[in-house]
C-alpha cells in the first residue's frame, strides 16, 4: 500500500513520538475510557454530566456517567469498588472527594493501575495527611480540579450585606445579622464554604445567629429556616450553601410572613435553572457558579494528558484552582443562555485542547482562563443562534456551529 521511502518514514516519526518526553506513544485514534461517579441525581449534578457529556464527545472520550441515587459516603465508595473490580477497567476514573472515604477510594485505584482525577470540592484534611497531594505517593491520582469555595462563601456574606444595606436593613458600618445553612458533613464544598463564611464573621462583615446543617435538601432547609426565622427575626440575611436550599429559604421566608428580596435577602451556589428564575424575581440575590464546567475541564485535562500534553508541565503543583462568578438580576440573562444543552452542543470544546497536534502554544492557561475561555465561546454560541433566528437560514456559521 505504501512505498517503501514512505513507509519507513512512518516508522521513524512513530518510533520518534514513542521515545519522546511528550508521552506522545498513545495513538490519537485511541479513546480513553472515562467512568465518572456523580454523587447523587440532583439539578446541579445532572446538569454537570450533561456538560461532560458534550466535552467528551468532542474530544472523542468514552464517557460513562453512574449516578449514586443514595447520595450517601458509603454509597459512594461502594459504586467506586464495582468499577474498580470490573474485569475490563476504565482507563480514568473522575470522582468528587467526600470525607471519611476519598482516601480508600483513590488508594484502591492506585493499586488497580486506573489512574484518577478527582474534582469540584477541595481535597479532605485526612486526605492530604494521608497521601497528600496527586502524584505525591500515589502515582495514579494525576489531578484535581476545584473551585474557590472558600472566596465564594465570603463573596456570597459581603454581597448580602451589600444588598441588605442597599434596601435599608441594615445601616453603614453594621455586620449584617443572618442565618446560614450548610449542606452534609461529609462534603469538603460544604466545609469550605461555611469557612469563607466565618471568615466575613471574623472580620465582623456578618453576624452570624445561627449555623445549621439542612444536608443539601430543600424541603429541610424550608423547615429549619422556618423555626430560625421565629427564633432570630432580626435576621436581615439567609446565606446557604446551595441553591436548593435557599429556594426552600424562600419558601419559609413567606411562611413567617417575610417578604424575600425585600425585607430579607437570600444567596446561594449553584446556579440552577430555578434560582435564576428567583433571581429574576426578586426572590433570590444571587447565586454563585460555573462550577458546572469543572467536569468538563477535568475532561479536557485528562484528555490531553492521556495524549502527552500534560497539564503539569511549568506548574508546580496538579492541583487547579477557579473561581467562582455571582448571578444576579445585572447578569442573570446572560448566565442563564450559556446554561442551554444546546448552547454547548455549539460548541466544539477540542478547540481548547493542547494535545499534540491542536497547533496550542505547549505553555498551559490557568483554570481560571479556560472556563473563561469555556464562557466566553458560550456566550458567543448563544449569540450566533440567536442571529439565526433573527436574520433567518442566510446567516453565515461560526466555525463552531453544526458540529455534530
Amino acid at each position: 500500500m505504501f512505498d517503501r521511502p514512505i513507509l519507513k518514514l512512518i516508522c521513524l516519526l512513530y518510533l520518534s513520538m514513542a521515545f519522546s518526553g511528550l508521552g506522545a506513544a498513545v495513538p490519537l485514534s485511541s479513546r480513553p475510557e472515562v467512568v465518572f461517579l456523580s454523587p447523587d441525581d440532583s439539578p446541579f449534578w445532572h446538569m454537570v454530566s450533561g456538560f461532560m457529556t458534550e466535552v467528551a464527545a468532542d474530544l472523542h472520550l468514552d464517557l460513562e456517567v453512574l449516578l449514586d441515587r443514595n447520595a450517601h459516603r458509603y454509597s459512594y465508595l461502594q459504586t467506586a469498588d464495582d468499577v474498580l473490580s470490573r474485569e475490563h477497567k476504565p482507563d480514568y476514573l473522575v470522582f468528587m472527594c467526600k470525607e471519611q472515604v476519598t482516601t480508600r477510594m483513590l488508594r484502591y485505584a492506585n493499586e488497580m493501575g486506573v489512574k484518577v482525577f478527582t474534582f469540584n470540592t477541595g481535597i479532605p484534611a485526612s486526605t492530604r495527611a494521608s497521601v497528600g497531594l496527586p502524584r505525591e505517593t500515589l502515582p495514579n491520582w494525576i489531578g484535581h480540579v476545584m473551585s474557590d469555595d472558600s472566596g465564594a462563601g465570603s463573596d456570597l456574606a459581603i454581597l448580602l450585606e451589600q444588598q441588605s444595606l442597599r434596601l435599608g436593613l441594615i445601616e453603614p458600618g453594621q455586620p449584617v445579622p443572618l442565618i446560614a445553612l450548610s449542606g452534609t458533613l461529609d462534603s469538603s464544598a460544604a466545609k469550605d464554604r461555611q469557612q469563607g463564611l466565618m471568615n466575613t464573621v471574623d472580620a465582623d462583615r456578618s453576624k452570624l445567629l445561627q449555623l445549621v446543617d439542612a444536608e443539601w435538601d430543600r424541603q429541610l432547609a424550608a423547615v429549619k429556616t422556618l423555626v430560625l426565622l421565629k427564633r432570630h427575626p432580626q435576621a436581615t440575611a439567609i446565606w446557604s450553601a446551595s441553591d436548593g436550599m435557599a429556594l426552600g429559604a424562600v419558601k419559609a421566608a413567606r411562611q413567617s410572613g417575610r417578604k424575600p428580596g425585600r425585607d430579607v435577602v437570600i444567596g446561594g451556589f449553584d446556579w440552577e435553572a430555578e434560582a435564576l428564575d428567583a433571581i429574576r424575581s426578586g426572590d433570590l440575590a444571587v447565586s454563585f457558579g460555573r462550577h458546572f464546567m469543572g467536569g468538563g475541564l477535568t475532561l479536557l485535562l485528562l484528555h490531553d494528558y492521556h495524549f502527552g500534553a500534560d497539564f503539569l508541565d511549568g506548574r508546580s503543583s496538579p492541583v487547579l484552582s477557579y473561581k467562582l462568578k455571582p448571578a444576579n438580576i445585572n447578569n442573570v440573562d446572560i448566565v442563564e443562555k450559556i446554561m442551554g444543552r444546546e448552547q454547548w452542543r455549539n460548541v466544539d470544546f477540542s478547540r481548547f485542547s493542547r494535545a499534540p497536534g491542536s497547533g496550542k502554544p505547549e505553555s498551559q492557561p490557568s483554570a481560571d482562563e479556560l472556563i473563561n475561555e469555556f464562557t466566553k465561546a458560550l456566550i458567543e454560541a448563544y449569540a450566533i443562534s440567536a442571529s439565526r433566528l433573527l436574520l433567518g437560514p442566510g446567516v453565515s456559521s461560526a466555525p463552531d456551529s453544526g458540529k455534530r
